[in-house]
C-alpha cells in the first residue's frame, strides 16, 4: 500500500471517529435537557416551600437591609458577588449564600454540635455535586443541618444522607434567575 493510500485511510477513519464521537455526546446532551424537561411536581420535592423575599443585590457586601425570615436564609437581598460551589472551612456570610442559590446551588450547612465524622460525610456529598453544592459551617443554626435552595429550606437533626442528596439532587437548578423547566416556588398564595 502507498503512503499516500495509508495517509488517505487513516484521515478518513480519524474523520470518521471524530464525527461518531461528537454524535454521540451531543445525542447525550439531547437526551440530558430531555430528561431535565420538566421539573417535578411540588409533592415531590424535598424540604418545605418558602415564600420569596425578593432577588435584590445590595450595594456592597455589609450594606444594611431588611433581615431575612428564614435560617439559613433562602431568597433575598444579596451581595453582588457570587461564591462558587465546593467545600468552605469558614462560614459564608448570608448575602453570598443567598447569591449562590439565585444561581441554582444548594447549601449544605452545619452547626458547631455536628460531629467531624458527619463534617466529612457533607464534604464527601458536596464533592459528589461539584457544581451543585456548597459546604459550609453555620454557626448561627445552632444545631444539626441546614439545607437551601432558592425558596426551599430543610433542617436535619442529624445527619441523613439519603435526605440530603434527595434534597441536592431534586432542588439544584430549580431556580437559575428565573424557575426552569416547569418548576414554580410551590409557596402558592
Amino acid at each position: 500500500m502507498s503512503r499516500r493510500w495509508l495517509g488517505t485511510l487513516v484521515s478518513v477513519v480519524v474523520t470518521t471517529l471524530s464525527v461518531l464521537t461528537m454524535s454521540s455526546l451531543g445525542f447525550g446532551v439531547v437526551l440530558g435537557l430531555a430528561d431535565r424537561e420538566t421539573a417535578l411536581p411540588c409533592g415531590q420535592v424535598p424540604g418545605t416551600p418558602v415564600p420569596s423575599e425578593g432577588d435584590r443585590h445590595i450595594a456592597y457586601e455589609g450594606a444594611p437591609h431588611e433581615p431575612y425570615r428564614t435560617m439559613p436564609p433562602t431568597s433575598g437581598p444579596h451581595s453582588p458577588r457570587v461564591i462558587t460551589p465546593g467545600i468552605y472551612r469558614e462560614p459564608v456570610l448570608e448575602e453570598l449564600q443567598v447569591h449562590a442559590l439565585e444561581h441554582g446551588h444548594i447549601m449544605l450547612q452545619y452547626a458547631p454540635d455536628v460531629s467531624a465524622a458527619d463534617v466529612t460525610a457533607l464534604e464527601r456529598i458536596g464533592r459528589r455535586y461539584p457544581r451543585d453544592v456548597v459546604v459550609a459551617p453555620y454557626p448561627a443554626l445552632g444545631h444539626g443541618i441546614g439545607l437551601s435552595g432558592w425558596q426551599r429550606l430543610q433542617r436535619l437533626d442529624t445527619l441523613d444522607e439519603r435526605a440530603i442528596t434527595a434534597f441536592v439532587t431534586k432542588v439544584a437548578g430549580r431556580y437559575d434567575h428565573s424557575w426552569r423547566h416547569g418548576a414554580t416556588d410551590c409557596a402558592g398564595p
